[in-house]
């Protein structure tokens, strides 16, 4: 693919850096121990609800404090400067191993998105929800969160403490992460009106970036559309390369896919009358039928249609589709589904909402040497680069 024309930056400097709140999600109580300008937290709650959830000490900058009504796992709240938590949340989406252009493009989307919720723009509605017997439409996003800006988790974004004290951190590829924030520094996209965008991304969007309207509200957002993307499809690599590539990039927990790109999972339909009636209050009897309602252009299934010997459901949106035929989450809602018999075969592709930049194709493009200008314009097209602070 040809390169495209690299995208000016416009120069519009108008606040002091802002300072952010981030509630801090913890498995319990708050163990919370001050070290000089640091505080540890002893059992910082990561993947809540889903299947890499677990505990794990971590060390934040800045200062806390306690809400007065907990919400949740959340009974603290911690407030510092903006580039200091993104130096935080772009090594914790991703390996800080990550090509160095890809970590710039993070740090970007990472900090448009964040000030959107300082800001409180773009605050989504709840028009379009609907608790029926028979249909069952619902979606979460970051509005739902009150007395803080963002929580420490993948509802938000992942803020999991400054990597390098953390046990077995290295050092080195932090500076890479520290270079990617200072370098990019009060940089944010913005759209042709001039407001910072509301900059979504997930893992791996499996072929096909989606649309806002799959996931959330019924709203149209130019810059979060449908886009073909070759660069997370990884069946080209062998094995041993496509391991490799997925170390460097990816943190961890979130190395269990030999390719994220594509997969497949069995899943009984007793299992999914279980979930349906634990998670939803919907008594469906035996599932009989499991069929695909709504596609949007990308190809994800906004819809599902669940036929049981004691009801129908049709449920929505996508992270309801992907709670349904799951214990946990499905990967992706980038599915086809083939029956067979007391089980239906879900072939996928992806992992997350697929919406925005896709985390895997913008590794892949780093290190195909894209620039981070190149990155931003693929994933968000008719945005811009805005400098809003120095």
């Amino acid at each position: 693919m040809r390169k495209r024309q690299r995208k000016s930056t416009r120069k519009s400097v108008r606040i002091a850096e802002p300072k952010i709140r981030v509630g801090i999600i913890t498995e319990g109580v708050p163990e919370l121990e001050r070290f000089g300008v640091t505080t540890r937290v002893g059992n910082l709650l990561i993947g809540e609800s889903f299947h890499w959830q677990q505990t794990m000490p971590a060390i934040f900058e800045g200062t806390f404090y306690r809400l007065a009504t907990p919400q949740g796992n959340i009974h603290i709240v911690n407030e510092l400067p903006l580039e200091r938590y993104l130096r935080s949340v772009t090594g914790s989406e991703m390996n800080p191993n990550a090509p160095l252009e890809f970590l710039k493009a993070h740090a970007i989307i990472s900090r448009s998105w964040a000030m959107g919720k300082i800001l409180h723009q773009g605050k989504d509605s709840d028009e379009g929800k609907v608790d029926e017997p028979e249909l069952l439409v619902d979606w979460m996003d970051a509005e739902d969160h009150m007395g803080f800006d963002v929580c420490s988790d993948d509802h938000c974004q992942r803020y999991q403490g400054i990597a390098q004290f953390k046990p077995g951190g290295d050092a080195a590829a932090m500076q890479r992460v520290l270079r990617a924030v200072s370098e990019t520094r009060g940089l944010v996209l913005t759209d042709r009106h001039g407001k910072v965008v509301d900059a979504r991304f997930s893992k791996c969007c499996g072929g096909r970036t989606e649309k806002f309207s799959t996931c959330w509200s019924e709203r149209s957002v130019e810059y979060l559309r449908p886009l073909y993307d070759p660069y997370c499809d990884l069946t080209e690599m062998d094995a041993d390369e496509r391991k490799e590539f997925l170390d460097r990039t990816l943190k961890d927990y979130d190395h269990e896919l030999a390719d994220p790109s594509s997969w497949e999972v069995r899943v009984a339909k007793r299992d999914i009358s279980r979930w349906v009636r634990d998670k939803f209050g919907r008594d469906l009897g035996d599932v009989t039928e499991v069929e695909i309602a709504e596609k949007n252009r990308g190809g994800h299934v906004k819809m599902l249609k669940i036929t049981g010997t004691g009801g129908v459901l049709t449920v929505g949106k996508e992270l309801m589709v992907r709670r349904a035929l799951s214990e946990s989450h499905l990967y992706s809602s980038l599915f086809t589904i083939e029956d067979a018999g007391d089980e239906i075969i879900i072939h996928g592709h992806g992992w997350g909402h697929g919406v925005g930049l896709c985390q895997i194709g913008a590794a892949r493009m780093a290190e195909l040497n894209y620039n981070y200008r190149d990155i931003l314009e693929f994933y968000y097209p008719h945005t811009k680069l805005t400098k809003i602070y120095e």
